[in-house]
């Protein structure tokens, strides 16, 4: 199953700055790991709404310089008109294709919540290569495949589609996370095979709050920019979200809803 960047909108995009609370978290973590300092050339492949891309320019400071791009122009309008600072720019670009950066140009790229979307992950990581200078370091957050199944909203939703009258309809297996998300391990053989050395990974329990079902189904539209579903035929979309809407509030208690997702924290070098 394709992953769909038209399916994006102005509310969609305008939603993900407002919700995407953990994506940042995750993302001041993944920027410790790599250890951003003033005067670094950052690339942020995937900027989105650049929510972390300007804690990213406050680090660099002045010295610095710093490149946003993602494929999404409703999201990268917002960045730049948020964006206060000379050396640095949101623009439009995909993983794949990095030509407008120079070769051996780049201290630091990350990848915070994006390469699961990356279609082709081998030629965005030569890309990556190819920009970094030699001890340069790219960062990926990404949620580990081989723990998604039985966790958060996945499961949910996977439940509601096994039923009638989706089960006959529907293959779980051709969800986009399911097409395009990776484990811990190919993400380190993906590493390798581009010639990064693997300096720092692990896997974190991340626990999300909502508070009604309505916002998780929010949050995943606007986190999946229109993709959510995308598996299930139009015909009967609006109806599954409305039977996983109502089995999520199934689980919502005084404080709302929490669930726990397993998210990979990778960092690695060109020697």
């Amino acid at each position: 199953m394709a992953v769909h960047l038209t399916l994006d909108n102005e509310n969609l995009a305008s939603t993900y700055d407002e919700v995407s609370n953990t994506q940042f978290n995750n993302g001041s973590i993944l920027i410790q790991k790599l250890a951003v300092k003033p005067g670094d050339s950052v690339l942020d492949i995937g900027s989105g709404t650049g929510r972390l891309g300007r804690h990213v320019i406050s680090l660099i400071g002045q010295a610095g310089n710093f490149v946003g791009i993602d494929p999404l122009e409703e999201r990268i309008k917002i960045a730049n008109g948020k964006n206060e600072h000379a050396n640095a720019i949101f623009k439009l670009g995909n993983a794949e294709d990095l030509s407008s950066i120079p070769d051996n140009s780049c201290d630091v790229v990350y990848l915070n919540a994006v390469f699961h979307w990356v279609l082709n992950k081998e030629v965005a990581l030569q890309e990556i290569f190819r920009v970094l200078k030699p001890g340069g370091r790219v960062g990926i957050t990404t949620g580990a495949k081989e723990l998604s199944s039985f966790t958060g909203v996945r499961l949910i939703t996977d439940n509601v589609l096994k039923r009638e009258p989706y089960n006959k309809l529907v293959r779980l297996e051709d969800s986009t996370q399911n097409q395009h998300g990776l484990t811990t391990t190919e993400l380190i053989q993906l590493l390798a095979g581009a010639g990064l050395t693997v300096k720092d990974i692990e896997i974190k329990e991340i626990k999300r709050r909502y508070p009604t079902a309505r916002a998780v189904i929010r949050f995943s539209e606007a986190s999946s920019f229109g993709n959510f579903l995308n598996h299930v035929p139009k015909s009967l979309r609006d109806q599954a979200k409305a039977d996983i809407e109502f089995e999520l509030e199934k689980q919502r208690h005084k404080d709302g809803i929490t669930f726990s997702g397993f998210t990979i924290f990778a960092v690695a070098e060109k020697k």
